[in-house]
């Protein structure tokens, strides 16, 4: 089961699927870690399909914005359904994630 596809276009867009907890997060980590070190661009966190994030999850979406920060780029949201929204919004990280 794929957890993350990237894509590399204008921006960098990292697609989510499924649960993104502590079963997967280091994988899904160690998958997105030489792509964020050579950043040159935008992240896009594509997480229409993702249906579950947990804490261990928030850290590595925090581990791309921090990335992105350093880089000087933007880092965006798409495609969050309402409960994933709704975790992302309590969390407090839609104060640095740009809603796309």
């Amino acid at each position: 089961m794929t957890l993350v596809n990237i894509e590399k276009n204008e921006q960098l867009v990292f697609r989510f699927s499924h649960r993104l907890d502590a079963t997967n997060a280091v994988e899904v980590s160690e998958r997105i870690a030489a792509d964020l070190e050579t950043l040159g661009t935008d992240v896009v966190l594509d997480v229409n399909g993702l249906e579950y994030i947990s804490s261990a999850g928030l850290q590595v979406v925090l581990h791309c914005a921090k990335a992105a920060k350093a880089a000087g780029k933007e880092i965006f949201l798409t495609g969050a359904k309402d409960n994933v929204l709704e975790i992302f919004r309590i969390s407090g990280f839609l104060t640095f994630l740009q809603l796309k």
